[in-house]
């Protein structure tokens, strides 16, 4: 059959079908390149096969053709999502936004092959104005959390030759716009501080303050990675919640594995709470859960994330500072340590940050900087006491 356009009826009437000759293939048998004609069917309008079948033709012509699919966005990322290999928070992420923020839209039912960058634009749009739970606007960052998963999703469609380019490469998510930290100041972080100093957890809390980690890194703490006598411990592992359910898993990056030094007053603390554990193990007895972790509760069982944030929150409101999430402790790190003279690079590696740019993105409005003390050195500098 040569190529062309072609009618042919069915019970919901005429429909119009387009043939072309696709890129050639090889025979497994003789190892010969051979003819490989494509049929696609069901075009309600002959005028829109046509279109199809030029856009066909052109695709061969320029080495840009791929197989016809009739998988729609949202049947792709399902099954994109049954197979991708990444670690379960990040599955439990992608799954949540094709849920939510791309499967009930306009777009999931858009054959795979014919999603356009404005498509996508649409979009975000959509979500920006009017998208998120219950209806309510999401935040730019949140919209640019959907956006990151279609390009990775499609990204792996065009490897696989699914599509022949990723429409998300060039669309738009709306820009996130800087917002100030919510940072408590050394002087507050100092008055939670006294005001815990007899809780059983005071070692936690102190350990968040003086460096940086998160509240997984702190939570998923062993002993085995902690060197009291050198006053150091190692980053290894991550607790973390997933749809729910508290989870252990080993640091993602290479940055996240890290080493920190702990000052005196934390290795000191440290080992206190090290003795109040092995009382509590002593009294729970045969009930006492050994898994070797830091942070525990009084029969060894380890702490769900969350909790340990309302703990945070109550202890915080009880102290009469002004309200900062737990995660928040580590800015409040990061700020005092910036604003006290640290170096910017000291600073990065003990948050585990991949490079400096990230920390420097995050947190370059704390900088100290002095623009006329500059100009001075740098004068200075070149032209001596003149």
């Amino acid at each position: 059959m040569s190529s062309g356009v072609y009618k042919y009826d069915t019970k919901a009437g005429e429909r119009w079908r387009i043939v072309y000759d696709g890129p050639p293939k090889l025979d497994p048998t003789t190892g010969k390149a051979k003819r490989h004609q494509v049929q696609r069917r069901g075009f309600t309008r002959e005028r829109d096969a046509k279109r199809a079948l030029r856009e066909a033709l052109t695709a061969v012509e320029t080495a840009q053709h791929v197989e016809y699919r009739r998988d729609t966005l949202g049947s792709y990322l399902t099954s994109w999502l049954d197979g991708i290999d990444v670690r379960p928070t990040t599955a439990a992420q992608y799954r949540q936004q094709v849920k939510l923020r791309i499967l009930p839209y306009p777009v999931a039912a858009k054959r795979l092959q014919d999603v356009t960058t404005e498509d996508l634009d649409a979009l975000y749009r959509t979500l920006t104005r009017e998208g998120g739970h219950k209806g309510k606007p999401l935040a730019a960052k949140s919209v640019r959390h959907t956006h990151g998963v279609l390009r990775t999703a499609l990204g792996d469609a065009k490897r696989r030759g699914y599509i022949v380019r990723n429409p998300a490469e060039d669309a738009r998510p709306p820009k996130v716009r800087r917002t100030e930290l919510d940072v408590w100041s050394a002087e507050q972080l100092r008055t939670f501080l006294t005001s815990v100093e007899d809780d059983r957890l005071y070692a936690l809390w102190l350990l968040l303050a003086t460096t940086g980690m998160r509240r997984g890194e702190a939570l998923g703490l062993r002993w085995e990675d902690v060197d009291l006598d050198d006053g150091a411990l190692m980053v290894r592992h991550n607790r973390t919640v997933v749809e729910g359910q508290p989870i252990n898993q080993e640091t993602k990056s290479d940055a996240g594995r890290r080493r920190i030094a702990l000052d005196p007053q934390t290795v000191a603390a440290l080992k206190r709470h090290r003795v109040r554990q092995l009382e509590e193990r002593m009294r729970a007895a045969n009930a006492w859960e050994d898994n070797g972790v830091v942070f525990v509760r009084e029969d060894g069982r380890e702490l769900h994330p969350k909790q340990a944030s309302r703990w945070f929150a109550d202890h915080a409101e009880a102290a009469g500072l002004p309200p900062i999430r737990l995660h928040d402790v580590r800015h409040s790190y990061a700020t005092v340590a910036l604003t006290g003279g640290v170096p910017i690079t000291v600073v990065s590696r003990r948050l585990g940050h991949a490079t400096v740019s990230i920390t420097l993105d995050v947190y370059s409005h704390v900088l100290p900087t002095d623009d006329g003390d500059a100009a001075v050195k740098v004068a200075t500098a070149i032209l001596g006491g003149q």
